[in-house]
């Protein structure tokens, strides 16, 4: 992404709707995994280490990005077990971690083999290990955010069946989120198409009651994945075991 996203990242992912609510929505997740002592987890693509700073409930946690921006970010949260590195190559061994997450990390242009990386993922998962991820969904979104973050692809969900079964891993949970907020994201993203903006982030300032309300949207829709997978919305998120 550009390098003024980092910072814009470090100051707004603790308050932001759309920051917190995908965090909202993956730690409900790691809440319909099995409790463990001594869990180890792995953040490829950390950024500025918003949701690693989380994942420490749940286990120890392990951040790796490519960007010395991003990793100084983390530092400053006081993070620890860091590595720069590329999602090709993890600097880590075979059945290192029981979960892995990488968050909207194979939409980016610099990942040029999306089973390359996960392959790589699954190398690092223990037996019966879960990868995670998150991605941007539906490429008619494509627009102005997108460029400004490095995106190259938007994602589905049988794009993600796809990807997940020819690594041999085996989905337990793939949905689609902000369903409710869908229909604004939509408007929005095609009247940014008509205008004549090249590359602009999405992410801003706003009203902060207005970020308290749209904040309770993927909030509750966080506490409806337990029982329900969405059919649409502007993010797809996957959790797949390592047989």
């Amino acid at each position: 992404m550009e390098e003024q996203e980092y910072e814009k990242m470090y100051e707004m992912e603790d308050s932001y709707w759309w920051f917190r609510g995908k965090h909202e929505i993956l730690l409900g997740l790691f809440k319909r995994l099995p409790a463990s002592q001594g869990k180890k987890i792995l953040d490829v693509g950390c950024g500025t280490g918003g949701l690693l700073s989380k994942l420490g409930r749940y286990g120890s946690p392990y951040g790796i990005d490519f960007s010395t921006t991003a990793l100084s970010y983390c530092r400053k949260r006081g993070l620890p077990n860091l590595a720069r590195g590329t999602a090709e190559s993890l600097p880590f061994q075979d059945e290192t971690f029981d979960v892995v997450t990488a968050i909207d990390v194979f939409y980016h242009r610099n990942v040029r083999d999306d089973q390359t990386v996960l392959r790589e993922l699954a190398r690092t998962l223990k037996k019966g290990g879960r990868v995670i991820l998150s991605e941007p969904a539906w490429m008619f979104l494509y627009g102005p955010h997108d460029k400004s973050m490095h995106g190259k692809k938007r994602y589905n969900a049988a794009d993600m069946r796809e990807l997940m079964a020819s690594c041999g891993l085996v989905i337990e949970k793939l949905s689609y989120f902000n369903f409710f907020l869908f229909p604004l994201i939509l408007i929005l993203r095609l009247l940014k198409k008509r205008s004549r903006v090249e590359s602009e982030s999405d992410v801003r300032k706003i009203n902060p009651l207005l970020n308290r309300i749209l904040f309770l949207f993927p909030r509750f829709e966080a506490g409806l994945l337990g029982l329900i997978s969405f059919p649409v919305g502007g993010s797809v998120t996957c959790m797949a075991r390592k047989p």
